[in-house]
């Protein structure tokens, strides 16, 4: 049996991802936005609907994406940010020609 070097090859160059935030102060309007805010100030593509956010783009740029937005919501909230990674789910209606 053959065994495939690591890292594996890169697949698909785009990634999406869900993201649900959660605040635990009760001030879940203002978390949300803080963090879409964030989000938006990254230029990171979204699409928001009315109970998560899904991102896309290269990898790396999401990445580096959620992690900004999770550093400015977590300083100014205390939240839970819930994410689902996929390189294969279809894109957003509006992204969908990319893949």
């Amino acid at each position: 049996m053959t065994q495939s070097p690591l890292p594996l090859p890169k697949t698909d160059p785009l990634i999406s991802v869900q993201v649900s935030v959660y605040a635990l102060d009760g001030q879940v309007r203002e978390a949300v936005h803080t963090y879409l805010d964030a989000l938006d100030a990254t230029g990171i593509e979204r699409d928001t609907g009315t109970m998560s956010t899904v991102v896309w783009g290269d990898a790396a740029a999401v990445w580096a994406a959620l992690q900004s937005a999770y550093e400015v919501a977590a300083a100014a909230h205390p939240v839970i940010v819930n994410t689902v990674m996929s390189n294969a789910a279809p894109l957003p209606a509006r992204a969908a020609g990319r893949r």
